[in-house]
């Protein structure tokens, strides 16, 4: 399958094969730590992950939980490197949430940086998912022996999903950026409202993950934000599929959505997820939500 190695000087073939080498370079050097990437035909990183002899449940994706919160991946380098070297297993991180441009996962010390693309094509479901190896998870080094070799064996997409792939790497970090930005101004805004008690964002200076955020994210804090509501606050907000904000929601897209979850204290969060559209208008969509009985 084709594939890309930072720098790499493969020659040019037909618009497809070259629109993905391109796609891979891109990823490349997002990832850094002298990083090959690939674009493999798969329905999520949980099959890829299974496929290359990972542990699914073991891939870490170092923005989320709940309540929101940033995994330091340096830190977890560290953890994996004080291991003796013939009982290390790989570092592996699911960056789908902030993808490769934003989450430079092998510069920070990942072995395997993987990520759905629905984001990048707008799409739920698309059928791509990009696999990184930085250098030493090439060389075989901890415990990645025979991974580089497991990656260029799995199925390439199919033409239509390359050109559809090319399409959205156009623009995906414009978008990225602009949901990052999007982010920032809902969590200045709920962080006031008299129906949010609290508010977790990396890129707010005194939540608790902003050093990790600072030092793990590029161009923004990634387009996600919690907040705990009082009681009574928010009742009408739907705890199963959300409610789309300024339009229809798709994931790297232009509307956003919010729905609720619960830590593991059972204590719910209104999660909202931003898109590139309007912030004006996201925020007007939010103060109606929380208004709504």
């Amino acid at each position: 399958m084709a594939d890309a190695e930072m720098g790499g000087g493969e020659g040019r073939g037909g618009s497809v094969e070259e629109a993905l080498r391109e796609a891979c370079r891109t990823f490349a050097r997002a990832l850094g730590g002298r990083s090959r990437a690939w674009v493999v035909a798969a329905p999520g990183v949980g099959d890829v992950a299974s496929r290359l002899g990972l542990d699914p449940d073991a891939v870490v994706a170092p923005l989320g939980g709940v309540p929101l919160g940033m995994t330091d991946v340096r830190v977890l380098a560290r953890r994996r490197d004080a291991t003796a070297a013939d009982e290390r297993r790989p570092l592996a991180l699911d960056v789908s949430l902030t993808s490769a441009l934003g989450c430079p996962a092998g510069r920070l010390g990942a072995d395997v940086a993987l990520a759905s693309l629905d984001r990048v094509v707008q799409r739920r479901g698309c059928g791509m998912v990009m696999v990184g190896l930085r250098r030493e998870a090439l060389q075989g080094r901890n415990g990645c022996g025979g991974l580089a070799d497991a990656v260029a064996a799995q199925p390439a997409p199919c033409g239509d999903a390359v050109r559809e792939l090319s399409r959205g790497m156009a623009d995906y970090d414009r978008r990225r950026r602009k949901a990052n930005d999007n982010a920032q101004v809902v969590a200045a805004y709920l962080r006031c409202h008299p129906a949010v008690c609290e508010v977790r964002y990396p890129g707010l200076t005194d939540d608790p993950s902003y050093e990790a955020g600072a030092a793990n994210l590029e161009d923004g804090f990634g387009p996600l934000v919690d907040a705990r509501l009082v009681p009574g606050a928010g009742a009408g907000i739907p705890c199963d599929d959300g409610r789309d904000l300024c339009g229809s929601h798709v994931p790297g897209g232009t509307a956003s959505r919010a729905h609720l979850l619960c830590d593991d204290t059972g204590i719910p969060w209104l999660r909202v997820e931003c898109g590139c559209g309007d912030p004006e208008g996201l925020v007007v969509a939010l103060e109606a939500l929380l208004a709504d009985k």
